[in-house]
């Protein structure tokens, strides 16, 4: 459980930071995606991994919204005010794996 809990806790002196997946806060979610190049002859595998990404946010949002999964990083969730976002679209997502609170502990 400790490992976990460092997974996430940001930097030295930073805040927990919270991840949600659609509204909700759970431990974690990990989204694994991949990317093809050049017609096909290369595929690359790309795992976003919430608790353990470096950026300088409050809270991470991970949805599923129409045709994409939307990454979504605040500065202040309650203000709406959010630092990046990026979109995935659904056809390039291979697994999305939710980690509940409960599991965590």
């Amino acid at each position: 459980m400790a490992a976990r809990q460092a997974g996430l806790d940001q930097k030295a002196g930073s805040s927990r930071k919270i991840i949600k997946f659609h509204g909700t806060e759970v431990a974690n979610v990990k989204v694994i995606s991949f990317e093809q190049y050049e017609r096909g002859s290369r595929q690359e595998i790309r795992t976003f991994d919430a608790a353990k990404d470096e950026l300088d946010c409050e809270t991470i949002n991970i949805q599923v919204v129409s045709d994409f999964v939307t990454i979504t990083f605040y500065k202040n969730e309650q203000s709406n005010i959010s630092i990046q976002r990026h979109l995935i679209p659904n056809h390039r997502i291979e697994r999305i794996v939710v980690e509940d609170l409960q599991d965590a502990t």
